[in-house]
């Protein structure tokens, strides 16, 4: 592929743009997805998104992009009222797939972060909590997934 990207490559179009690798990561990320099965099988496309979607690279990237967004709507806000905009963004129920978390808990996290890497830092820690793939019988998710995360931090 190198030089002849093709940009109709399934997965890499579903993602938001400031979501979508670069170019050079991409050929590595859709050689690993084509083979990543027993170095076989291609990995579904739609599982190969969540994959990208849920990696620490991807958690760093929204958490910045919704830093941005705040700072525009709210650009008398203090960086403590920013963080915490960011961090209700991914509070239940404004949404719905995120942490539940009561105003006291909320407050207790809110005491320990300090700057967005703090906030970035605490999402992938508690994302590590939560397993990434409920039905992974023989760990193929969870291998092709650390691979992933190497890929797009390095």
């Amino acid at each position: 592929m190198s030089g002849l990207f093709d940009p109709k490559i399934w997965w890499f179009e579903q993602l938001p743009s400031y979501l979508r690798p670069d170019e050079s990561k991409v050929e590595e990320l859709e050689k690993l997805r084509s083979h990543a099965i027993f170095h076989i099988f291609p990995l579904p496309n739609d599982m190969f998104t969540e994959i990208i979607l849920s990696s620490r690279w991807a958690v760093r990237q929204v958490q910045e992009n919704v830093y941005i967004m705040a700072k525009e709507k709210m650009p008398d806000a203090s960086e403590k009222e920013l963080l915490e905009a960011v961090f209700r963004s991914r509070i239940f129920p404004q949404n719905p797939a995120g942490l539940e978390m009561t105003e006291e808990e909320f407050d207790k996290e809110m005491r320990n972060i300090n700057s967005l890497n703090d906030l970035i830092q605490y999402f992938v820690r508690r994302d590590k909590e939560n397993p990434r793939f409920l039905r992974d019988v023989f760990g193929a998710g969870k291998r092709i997934a650390n691979k992933v995360d190497k890929m797009l931090e390095g």
